[in-house]
Order: C-alpha cells, then sequence, then structure tokens
C-alpha cells in the first residue's frame, strides 16, 4: 500500500462527527458563490488599503494556478479516492487539487506582493493565510475528496504560479515604482 491509501485509511477510521461537519462546512466554502465573494472582498480590502495591484495579482495568480492545476489533471489521469473511504461524491480526476493550487496561489501572491506595516502584521498575515491553505487541503483529503499527494502537488503548482506572477510585481515596487495603486 503506498502512503496516500495509509493515510487515508487512518484518516477514515478516526472520523469524528464535529470534525466531518468542520470540513464540510470548509468544502462547501469552495463553492462558486463563496469563492465569488471572496473575490468582492479582497477586492474591496484592496481598496481600502491603496493596494488593488497586489489584489489583482492574488487573483490572477489563484486563478491560473487552479487553470494550470486543471490542465494536469487530463496529463495525471489519476482516479479519486475509492467511495468507500469518501464521504462526498467527486467527479473527475484527482491529481493535483485544483483548490489546493488556487488557495496556495492567491495566498502566496498576496504575501509576496502586499505591503506590510510593520513586520508583527506580515508574520500574523504569514500564519493566517497558512492555516488557511493548510485547514482547506486537510479538509479535501478528510473527506476523501483528494489524496495527500494531489494536495501537495496542488500547493506546488499554486506557489510557482504566485512566485511566477508576485516576484515581478514585487520588485517592481521594491525599485520605487509602486504598482499597487
Amino acid at each position: 500500500m503506498d502512503l496516500d491509501l495509509r493515510l487515508l485509511q487512518w484518516i477514515a477510521s478516526h472520523r469524528t462527527d464535529a470534525l466531518t461537519d468542520v470540513a464540510r462546512t470548509i468544502m462547501a466554502g469552495g463553492g462558486s458563490r463563496a469563492l465569488g465573494l471572496g473575490l468582492v472582498v479582497i477586492f474591496v480590502l484592496g481598496i481600502a488599503i491603496d493596494q488593488v495591484g497586489a489584489v489583482w495579482i492574488a487573483i490572477v495568480a489563484g486563478g491560473t494556478a487552479s487553470a494550470v492545476a486543471t490542465a494536469f489533471k487530463a496529463l495525471a489521469d489519476r482516479p479519486r479516492p475509492p467511495a468507500d473511504l469518501a464521504l462526498v461524491t467527486t467527479t473527475g480526476t484527482s491529481m493535483p487539487s485544483t483548490i489546493a493550487a488556487l488557495t496556495a496561489g492567491a495566498a502566496i501572491a498576496l504575501l509576496v506582493t502586499l505591503r506590510w506595516p510593520t513586520r508583527a502584521v506580515r508574520r500574523i498575515a504569514v500564519a493566517s493565510l497558512c492555516l488557511v491553505v493548510a485547514v482547506v487541503g486537510a479538509a479535501m483529503i478528510y473527506l476523501g475528496a483528494h489524496w495527500l499527494s494531489d494536495v501537495l502537488v496542488g500547493w506546488v503548482l499554486g506557489a510557482a504560479t504566485a512566485l511566477a506572477f508576485g516576484l515581478p510585481f514585487a520588485r517592481i515596487r521594491l525599485r520605487g515604482r509602486d504598482v499597487s495603486s
């Protein structure tokens, strides 16, 4: 047995009603309405803190990471976890997780591109965004929608996409030509 299967079997044998409810709530939060609302909130926040450019980079990076992950799914053609280990019904192939790519892409792009007023605020943002990305990925594994390796590959694709979009933006801003407004 491989690590993915052993981990999911262990998780399945240790599920609780409370954790299942939390994981289902998190998965429901990834729906199109919730994502749309999240984009609006992030964009309004970007306007409020005068960093719209950074927010646009995060939105584009997250969307691009999700699209890249979708393209890779066709290449990998990996089946989802078996129905007897899954608490949710999913369609399509499993590798990589598009939601893992999207969340990592958007979060890392925000971390790279936003101007932070203090190191303490940046540390809190890093911890908070990393926690959100980790919890979303863990929920997908817990529910049996994805294997651990699907989520890990999604995170790597998201991070690479975020850095590809975010680092040039950050370099321009650091050179004194602030493009974030």
